[in-house]
């Protein structure tokens, strides 16, 4: 089984931003950043509060031609925001503020005691959109529901801007602009929800409760929605020395794990044999055949986990969820602690081939572990108990043998 994480390259990425951050963007010459200083009182609104205006400033990041993780659904969405309350929380979008001209020095005025970050961006259908226009910014109350309840937001317009004169020749490539909004204030609501306009005239209310990706639009499937129709035995070795691979307990959570009731990783299984969309059979796999599984961070903010390795494959027998893999010479095995940051979009894929040396290819421990008895027909599931927390994150599969 072969397994990549986000930093190695996944070849399913889809980080927030180009290549996942702001410096390797401005880095592969995409980006033309800029500042404009803009201020605002709250308006007359009905819904607006009246007890502080607020400030605000806009650096412009420039534009990236790289499908970030928010367009990946049907292009019904114009933009993105996200909201960050401090300068740890925006380490995951900037690599290095250095690569971005003005950057830096902007960064280090905020004061995170009275100002917050926001980050907008949106797309456009040539190269001349390189900046995002954003005015009227306030504080209103009610502005978003978040869980059961309306709750106060940062509000605002933003829209994707043709910065060309006239007279330039706009390259055919759909772009995506983007700007950082500085918002200083008394009592600064934790969501921000802009009214987005793309360079088609598209317009929609976007905030700051959901994540970057959208389950839903997700390729692939959680597990079969019918019993299984074989259950082997309990799996036995011949050898008395088989130390069999532990299991996480049978209470997972299926494709995705949440936090306060939003999903922060999602997980799916495809199957490269079969081009249908009949769930049942796309979950069925015989001998040999290729199983893909992705798991991905579909939050607007960084995600922790353990590394690759740290999975199950189980098959489920009479005797419940057993994995099908174990040391032949007794000696369980041992994974490292280190985690691995995951920003929007971003995962880790693993790919394996049903049989049973493919199944143990490109794990950790490849060449200690080994599967005994040969695989079985019946149910399967791929567990990544490398979540932190108490959850473990599945998905199941069919296998005839």
């Amino acid at each position: 089984m072969e397994g990549t994480d986000g930093i190695e390259g996944v070849t399913r990425r889809r980080a927030l931003l180009s290549a996942g951050s702001i410096g390797s963007i401005a880095l592969a010459g995409c980006l033309d950043g800029g500042r404009t200083d803009q201020e605002t009182a709250n308006g007359n609104g009905d819904d607006e509060r009246t007890d502080g205006d607020v400030a605000y400033d806009v650096f412009q990041l420039g534009s990236s031609s790289s499908r970030p993780a928010w367009a990946d659904g049907d292009g019904s969405v114009p933009g993105f925001v996200a909201l960050f309350e401090s300068e740890r929380a925006l380490s995951w979008l900037i690599d290095d503020a250095d690569a971005v001209e003005g950057l830096e020095e902007w960064l280090s005025e905020t004061d995170f005691d009275e100002s917050v970050i926001v980050f907008v961006e949106s797309v456009g259908p040539n190269t001349c959109y390189s900046e995002v226009s954003v005015s009227d910014v306030a504080i209103s109350a009610a502005a978003v529901v978040d869980g059961d309840e309306e709750t106060a937001a940062i509000t605002g317009t933003a829209e994707a801007a043709d910065t060309s004169d006239g007279t330039a020749v706009c390259g055919d490539a759909v772009t995506y602009p983007s700007a950082f909004v500085r918002v200083t204030g008394d009592d600064l609501p934790g969501e921000a929800a802009f009214r987005i306009t793309d360079g088609w005239g598209d317009t929609d209310e976007v905030d700051t409760t959901g994540g970057a990706v959208d389950p839903e639009t997700i390729p692939g499937y959680v597990r079969p929605s019918h019993d299984p129709r074989t259950i082997p035995d309990a799996l036995e070795c011949e050898s008395d020395e088989f130390e069999r691979h532990w299991s996480p307990d049978d209470d997972v959570e299926w494709g995705e794990v949440t936090d306060d009731g939003e999903p922060t990783l999602a997980m799916r299984l495809e199957n490269p044999q079969y081009d249908g969309d009949d769930e049942d059979q796309a979950l069925e796999f015989e001998r040999g055949e290729e199983v893909r599984i992705s798991m991905q961070n579909v939050s607007s903010g960084p995600v922790d986990t353990g590394n690759s390795n740290k999975y199950g494959l189980e098959v489920l027998t009479d005797d419940g969820w057993m994995d099908v893999r174990g040391t032949g010479d007794g000696t369980p095995v041992g994974y490292t602690d280190e985690a691995v940051v995951h920003s929007p979009g971003e995962g880790f894929d693993w790919t394996f081939e049903l049989t049973e040396d493919g199944v143990l290819e490109g794990h950790a421990h490849e060449e200690w572990l080994e599967v005994c008895p040969e695989l079985p027909a019946g149910r399967y599931r791929f567990v990544f108990w490398g979540v932190i927390g108490d959850e473990s994150l599945a998905v199941a599969f069919d296998y005839t043998g």
